[in-house]
């Protein structure tokens, strides 16, 4: 890949991880005013501010596994690895990359693979 390309990539996945960090930081202010909150209400009102809090941890956590793969990305573009299937070792489409710029795989090896776990779960 073309030092051009790669920055492209490269400014493509700074912006998504500072993305992600700001949702990160808004959840955890809005987390931590639900956490404040006493439980009020009744118990179907209880119910739901605990569900509310357990949604906020799941987003929170997938946010996590994002800037986790983002920073993973960069990483692979330092070691001038980026833009290649882990499985295949082909390039990955620009389509692809600008898509999910974090992405470890092409399409046809990401179809395997999900697939692959699709039956492992059956």
């Amino acid at each position: 890949m073309n030092v051009k390309k790669m920055s492209k990539y490269k400014d493509l996945i700074v912006a998504e991880k500072e993305k992600v960090l700001t949702e990160l930081l808004n959840g955890n202010e809005i987390y931590n005013t639900l956490k404040e909150e006493d439980p009020h209400g009744d118990l179907a009102d209880v119910a739901f501010q605990a569900y509310e809090k357990q949604l906020l941890i799941g987003a929170h956590q997938k946010e996590k596994d994002k800037l986790e793969m983002l920073n993973a990305a960069l990483k692979r573009i330092e070691d001038a690895t980026y833009g290649r299937c882990i499985d295949c070792k082909e390039d990955i489409s620009d389509e692809r990359l600008t898509a999910i710029p974090f992405t470890l795989r092409c399409i046809k090896c990401m179809t395997k693979f999900e697939e692959k776990k699709r039956r492992e779960k059956m």
